[in-house]
């Protein structure tokens, strides 16, 4: 009985040190990144709501441009749901771009939707909230 109880502490504690070794601190430069495409994507649920499509078309381009970035740091991970994502994104911000440089009051509702929940998406598969506030990569 004891050597059971020794294998399952043992197995106990090599699945736990996966675990924590699983999980990446960010770089610097991806955590500006995701600031920067939070503050853009507050911005935009601001400018969507006020109708201010000069600015969500605007917020669009910066947040094209984040997507890329995002894209980037996937691709050198080669975690393939996550460039598929962040690539979606960016299409999507291009389609509020052009929908709100139209005034397309549909269209800009329609991508600043899909925009929204891209950012979920990836979170969700790929961030790891920790207890004092901050992310670590999955």
């Amino acid at each position: 009985m004891r050597g059971k109880a020794r294998w399952l502490v043992l197995g106990a504690a090599v699945g736990f040190g996966i675990t924590v070794l699983a999980g990446e601190k960010p770089p610097d430069s991806y955590v500006k990144n995701m600031k920067d495409t939070n503050a853009a994507s507050s911005s935009l649920r601001k400018n969507v709501e006020a109708k201010d499509y000069e600015a969500v078309a605007k917020d669009a381009a910066t947040l094209k441009t984040l997507f890329g970035n995002t894209e980037a740091f996937w691709t050198e991970r080669k975690a393939d749901d996550a460039v598929k994502v962040a690539k979606e994104g960016a299409k999507a911000a291009g389609e509020l771009e052009t929908a709100a440089k139209a005034k397309n009051e549909e269209g800009v509702a329609a991508a600043a939707k899909t925009v929204s929940g891209t950012c979920k998406t990836c979170h969700d598969a790929h961030r790891e909230r920790l207890p004092d506030g901050s992310s670590e990569i999955k």
